[in-house]
């Protein structure tokens, strides 16, 4: 696909620039988009919303003096053109190439690194303390969606931003009425409906704000008038904008999310548009199974916090409406509310991605572990997770959560096991569980995870010489491995572990005792992980044996495909044969 080519000025010829020739450049941009990220795929509703925003921000304020902070960095598109990266969006979701968000490493121009929603205000907050007593002439603009303002830090940093009654802080409040999917809940009430405008004005100036308004996001003069006005205020401000989320983009008009990300797609049809990867994942087998448990048992709940896409849940949603719900852009709302249905004396099941999940860290230890709620949690995405920022990658979620007591956590070996967990558990759930699964397709077809035992683990293949042991989504891995080993004359078994918490420790030692190595295979961080588990069990077994441990040392992984990642991370099955050469001299080719 031919995309659009586009001309950019530089940002000290942007302020010079009248209404009239910055509104024919916003239009450039958004056609640019349109042609560039149906090729590429990417985050394209978000981006067709703020483009007019992003210009007459640029136009009036002086970055990289000025900071402008993007929250989340959904809609950071037309920054990036605007500072000199038009030529990298052909990289866009390939490997090492442009972000999806906003990341220092990229331009000055980047205040921060975003891709977790409500951080901005907090920090903007901070900078701006910072450049009031180191750089008083200079302002920090925040660019936060209203779909991120219901995130708890974003509350917590409103609140503090409204007492620095002198520091140069604007607020921009990029309303949409959409966070992924539709907003919902009191600021939505607040910002849309009957007399949002007063509504909204005196919430703010309640607060301390001062308060502008701008009705059309995409009204140039407006835009620029308002933000001129900011500017002179010199004082904590909220520049309410509505916009319009994918507007510019005709297939995003009746989409249920307004094309927020797709895969690459057909611009004019909307052919090929695809919210996450395409295929039979374990997130479509979950949702399946919990749709199944909800027809049967009214007080089986399912919950997200405004990604119901990742988990499969827009079928659960429209076929149970008072049962399925999007508590909005609020992980820890979503784990304590399903605290409170727990007590109440219902099944609640949060949906979420795991890279979201540690955001209710406390939630999940404090309410539902301390008080052993029958809360479970579907942990998508554990393990890499493709083309999104490196803080989306699930891949430290087995340390902490193995932490907390009467946590149970599990991993699926195979869809199957998937299906047949939730089945069993949703019949009499007792005490936490979070149930992990991947991101990407499953495998077809499947490999042979073997009879998993009631203890929770599987010896799919014996193996004379020692034990491969994974979790499931390293099973290809670990056949991959046995065959490169057998070719070293080297027989090797192999242990998929479904439960990691509790650790069927008395099965294992029982299984690995006669052997002398073992090589562990994790999508997870090596501190605190997997491998880590299996060394405490033989150390308290006191047993003593060679173990090599595959996965993530301490370090954040560029985004990437699962192969591109594990190559990455020294993962490969053929990068493993080097490390046991290595860590075993003389161990290789020698058949005993």
């Amino acid at each position: 696909m031919k995309t659009h080519q586009l001309i950019v000025p530089t940002l000290n010829e942007l302020k010079q620039q009248s209404a009239a020739q910055l509104t024919q450049l916003a239009e450039d941009i958004r056609q640019f988009l349109i042609s560039n990220i149906s090729a590429t795929g990417g985050h394209i509703g978000a981006n067709l919303s703020v483009v007019e925003l992003t210009v007459a921000i640029h136009a009036l304020f002086d970055s990289p003096a000025d900071k402008v902070i993007f929250d989340t960095g959904h809609q950071g598109y037309t920054h990036k053109i605007l500072t000199g990266r038009v030529e990298n969006f052909a990289t866009l979701n390939q490997y090492r190439g442009m972000n999806r968000f906003v990341a220092r490493d990229e331009s000055e121009h980047d205040a921060i690194d975003a891709s977790h929603a409500g951080t901005s205000l907090s920090i903007a907050s901070g900078y701006a303390k910072a450049l009031k007593l180191t750089s008083p002439a200079n302002y920090v603009v925040s660019l936060i969606g209203d779909g991120s303002m219901v995130e708890g830090m974003a509350f917590e940093g409103l609140n503090y931003c409204a007492e620095d009654k002198d520091s140069k802080l604007v607020i921009v409040l990029n309303d949409n009425e959409m966070a992924i999917a539709k907003s919902v809940g009191g600021m939505r009430n607040l910002t849309a409906g009957e007399n949002w405008q007063s509504n909204s004005r005196a919430f703010f100036e309640g607060m301390g704000f001062a308060y502008l308004l701008v009705e059309d996001g995409h009204d140039m003069p407006t835009l620029l008038e308002q933000l001129a006005a900011a500017k002179q205020l010199a004082r904590p401000v909220i520049v309410h904008v509505k916009t319009e989320k994918g507007k510019g983009l005709a297939c995003a008009k009746d989409h249920p999310y307004k094309m927020h990300f797709s895969m690459p797609f057909d611009a004019a049809t909307g052919k090929g548009a695809a919210a996450t990867v395409v295929g039979r994942t374990y997130a479509v087998v979950a949702a399946e199974a919990l749709k199944q448990k909800m027809a049967t048992d009214d007080d089986v709940f399912a919950m997200t916090p405004a990604t119901p896409y990742a988990s499969s849940l827009d079928e659960c949603l429209a076929l149970f409406p008072e049962r399925a719900l999007d508590v909005g852009m609020a992980e820890q709302q979503a784990v304590g509310m399903a605290c409170g249905l727990a007590l109440g004396g219902k099944k609640p099941v949060v949906c979420m991605q795991t890279t979201f999940m540690q955001r209710a860290y406390d939630q999940l230890i404090h309410d539902a572990c301390y008080m052993d709620l029958p809360v479970t949690v579907f942990g998508v995405r554990a393990g890499f997770a493709g083309y999104d920022g490196a803080t989306h990658h699930g891949i430290y979620d087995i340390p902490y959560l193995r932490s907390f007591p009467n946590m149970q956590l599990v991993y699926p070996a195979s869809s199957t096991a998937l299906t047949e967990l939730i089945e069993k558990r949703l019949d009499n759930p007792q005490g936490p569980m979070v149930i992990l699964y991947p991101y990407e397709p499953i495998p077809a077809p499947e490999p042979d995870a073997g009879l998993i035992e009631p203890c929770g683990l599987s010896v799919p293949v014996q193996g004379r010489d020692g034990y491969l042991v994974c979790l499931g989504n390293r099973l290809v891995a670990a056949y991959e491995l046995k065959a490169l080993l057998e070719a070293q004359g080297k027989d090797y078994g192999i242990i998929c572990v479904q439960s990691i918490k509790p650790f069927p420790a008395e099965r294992f030692v029982e299984l690995v005792a006669p052997t002398k190595h073992l090589i562990t295979l994790e999508e997870s961080v090596l501190n605190g992980g997997f491998g880590s588990l299996v060394l405490e069990t033989l150390a308290d077994a006191n047993l003593s044996m060679q173990v090599l441990r595959s996965g993530i040392d301490d370090k954040f992984v560029y985004p990437g495909s699962k192969d591109e990642c594990s190559a990455e991370c020294g993962m490969m099955p053929g990068q493993i044969i080097e490390q046991i050469a290595q860590q075993w001299p003389n161990y290789l080719g020698v058949n005993k």
